[in-house]
């Protein structure tokens, strides 16, 4: 226990550190290269994950018969939690990459000299192009503008974008040093961009999109969560009358694999933790469960209970294997959700019509069976050396490289999100291979 507490305390502050690197961005989004905050943060974060990596290093932490409960159906809540997250990952990458193209030298020259922002005049209007474009509508602008430096007023070129058109006579903003005219200027119809550039918050649309962002993501993982309750399993086929029920006896908990063709006629194989159900009358069952479910654990907790099997009634006449949604529940009300496997729908047996209602009998008291995969590095070392990768990446756009290599190591950072989750599903994928006798490669135990 001690160990799986620091494992997951040092997954934390991982966590905190690149939290804590997306609100120094907002903060100052255009603060000159190299960023030691965001450097800093970032080593919080690898401190974390080589933190996880040393304690998965002595080997995996067995949980012998750890079950418990829950009212969601685990599987599906977390996979619509790690969706919502591949997609919140864009948020720290992007502003990385946002950070790095906005970082100007010349803006911190004159910020360093005392200057500030003054509005200054229209002289003359060389060329505006109205340029539209999918996402915006602007004026692209090339004029010449009155600069009162301490030295003089200069009359200097500038170009610009603007949502409207510019005439002479016109004020627009400018950044500029009244004592150092030989560091230049900076213009734009925007005040609030250039106040960015002197180091200030980011802009408005830039925080309200962040925002908008992660109230998406929140909005999708919350939505996960209620569509996985076990209360609303089988839902639909239960208020239409097409839910089905048969007492039925765990005989064994396997594995085995999962064969689906898809309308090209290709082919997937797929290991998955299997039950064989036994059936009041005298057949046999085969239900397929979600790949993260430990067979191991949940043989030790339901093998030869017996239990009441619920199943969505189909209707399909088409020749062919069918997988059909099911609910386990046993003793206690604590249940499993899979699909049965059969060869044709006749080979399923016709069972007790359940009455129409709004759930399933038993309702919110319905717990759903949670095993506890252990911590082991065969499942998890290679998923997190993949987030290291990711925050090496950031880290060297947080020094400071060009624009094309900025974008290529963004891409690199935010890749590396979906290798350490195809990392974890594929070593899963072995770990359930290992529990297939040899016999052949459709069997299971």
């Amino acid at each position: 226990m001690i160990r799986t507490r620091a494992v997951n305390a040092f997954l934390t502050a991982a966590g905190a550190g690149m939290l804590a690197a997306v609100l120094l961005v907002l903060m100052r989004p255009s603060a000159l290269l190299p960023r030691w905050d965001l450097l800093g943060c970032l080593a919080l974060v690898a401190g974390g994950l080589v933190g996880a990596l040393v304690c998965l290093r002595r080997g995996p932490l067995p949980r012998e018969g750890r079950t418990g409960t829950r009212s969601h159906w685990w599987p599906e809540r977390n996979r619509g939690w790690i969706a919502a997250g591949l997609c919140a990952g864009i948020v720290p990458v992007g502003l990385f990459f946002y950070a790095a193209l906005s970082s100007s030298p010349e803006a911190a020259r004159i910020t360093e000299a005392k200057g500030g922002i003054q509005a200054v005049s229209v002289q003359k209007v060389l060329s505006s192009e109205y340029v539209r474009s999918k996402n915006s509508r602007n004026y692209r602008v090339v004029a010449r503008v009155s600069v009162p430096f301490d030295a003089g007023t200069r009359s200097e070129k500038a170009e610009f974008t603007s949502k409207r058109q510019v005439e002479r006579g016109d004020e627009i903003w400018a950044l500029y040093a009244p004592s150092s005219a030989e560091l230049g200027f900076l213009v734009n119809t925007d005040r609030e961009v250039l106040e960015e550039r002197m180091g200030g918050a980011g802009h408005p649309l830039m925080l309200a999109g962040v925002g908008a962002l992660a109230v998406f993501c929140s909005l999708c993982g919350v939505l996960g969560e209620v569509s996985s309750r076990v209360s609303r399993s089988l839902r639909r086929p239960v208020m239409a009358g097409l839910c089905r029920s048969l007492p039925v006896t765990v005989k064994s908990v396997g594995v085995a694999v999962d064969e689906l063709t898809d309308s090209k006629g290709v082919t997937t194989k797929q290991p998955k933790p299997r039950l064989k159900l036994v059936h009041a009358e005298g057949g046999f069952l085969e239900m397929l469960l979600d790949p993260v479910v430990d067979p191991a654990q949940l043989s030790r907790e339901i093998k030869g209970l017996q239990a009441k099997l619920y199943w969505e009634k189909v209707a399909d006449s088409r020749p062919g294997p069918k997988r059909v949604r099911a609910v386990l529940v046993l003793d206690g009300q604590r249940c499993v959700r899979g699909v049965l496997r059969v060869a044709d729908a006749s080979d399923c047996p016709e069972g007790t019509p359940v009455p129409t209602a709004g759930s399933l009998p038993g309702g919110d008291g319905l717990r759903a069976i949670r095993t506890f995969p252990a911590w082991d590095p065969k499942l998890h070392a290679g998923g997190l050396w993949w987030l290291l990768v990711g925050v090496f990446a950031l880290s060297v756009v947080a020094v400071g490289v060009g624009r094309w290599a900025t974008l290529i190591l963004c891409a690199v950072a935010y890749g590396a999100l979906f290798m350490a989750r195809w990392w974890v599903k594929d070593s899963r994928t072995r770990h359930l291979q290992g529990f297939l006798p040899d016999a052949g490669p459709g069997a299971g135990g």
